[in-house]
């Protein structure tokens, strides 16, 4: 079963009928999960999400519903909590390696630590990151609002 990082602004799309990548983030997250993907959370990845949503959603009970949710795709998803290592060793290690705003540098150093086989984000820059340090696990491609799988090679 492939292990797989979906970035943020992924799960937003899935979650927020009106966001522009919405279809694609629907689309993407249901191949996943159908396809016997493992799909892993960081426990900070899960909380940026949640609080967007707060600010985006202005209501507490669908929030709620997507906490729920987010429970409900279980085994699929899997959420994990970090460890002391990864905040004392991978992400010091990663400093001199990628320059990106916290979070994003949060995940991408996740996803390059975990060794997963996919690596989905609908922001280009991050996936540049991630790409000069592992281009094999990034999945996708960001151009003019526009998303292309990349293929596998």
């Amino acid at each position: 079963m492939p292990d797989v990082l979906l970035d943020t602004g992924v799960w937003f799309g899935y979650f927020v009928k009106n966001d522009v990548f919405h279809y694609d983030a629907n689309l993407l997250v249901k191949e996943l999960i159908s396809g016997k993907n493992k799909i892993l959370m960081p426990e900070v990845e899960r909380f940026e999400l949640l609080n967007a949503l707060t600010h985006e959603l202005l209501n507490h009970e669908k929030v709620q519903k997507i906490r729920d949710d987010l429970r409900s795709l279980s085994p699929s998803l899997e959420i994990r909590y970090g460890d002391t290592d990864f905040w004392d060793d991978v992400l010091p290690a990663n400093l001199p390696r990628m320059f990106l705003k916290p979070l994003d540098f949060i995940i991408a150093s996740y996803a390059l630590h975990w060794k997963v086989d996919g690596f989905y984000s609908f922001d280009q820059k991050l996936n540049d990151a991630v790409r000069r340090l592992n281009p094999k696990i990034v999945k996708l491609k960001i151009k003019k609002g526009q998303v292309t799988r990349i293929k596998a090679s």
